[in-house]
């Protein structure tokens, strides 16, 4: 498993980061999910949190099937959500690690 940093929420921009996730997993979803494949994803997941602060955060972490490899920069929907990110995302720390992972075995 790969976290991505944390990030905070750019001022004024939780509706636009919003509404892109809300496309990626909607009418996008199987253009999102074709990038799986060359970045050697399985599962992608972004949580949203509101800090005391009253600011808002994101993270994110990748279940892999070998090495992370970056998305490919000449496809569209990769050059989209590399700007969202840009307007949208202040990043507040340095790469995440795994602590735990638990799974209850299957019965």
């Amino acid at each position: 498993m790969h976290f991505s940093k944390l990030f905070k929420v750019k001022e004024g921009k939780l509706p636009l980061l919003q509404n892109w996730f809300s496309e990626l997993g909607g009418n996008r979803r199987d253009e999102a999910l074709a990038t799986f494949a060359y970045e050697n994803v399985t599962r992608e997941v972004f949580a949203l949190f509101k800090g005391l602060d009253g600011s808002y955060y994101v993270i994110g972490f990748n279940e892999l099937c070998g090495e992370l490899k970056s998305g490919d920069p000449a496809v569209q929907i990769n050059k989209e959500h590399r700007e969202v990110l840009r307007q949208c995302l202040e990043p507040i720390s340095e790469s995440g690690s795994l602590l735990v992972d638990l799974r209850a075995s299957e019965l």
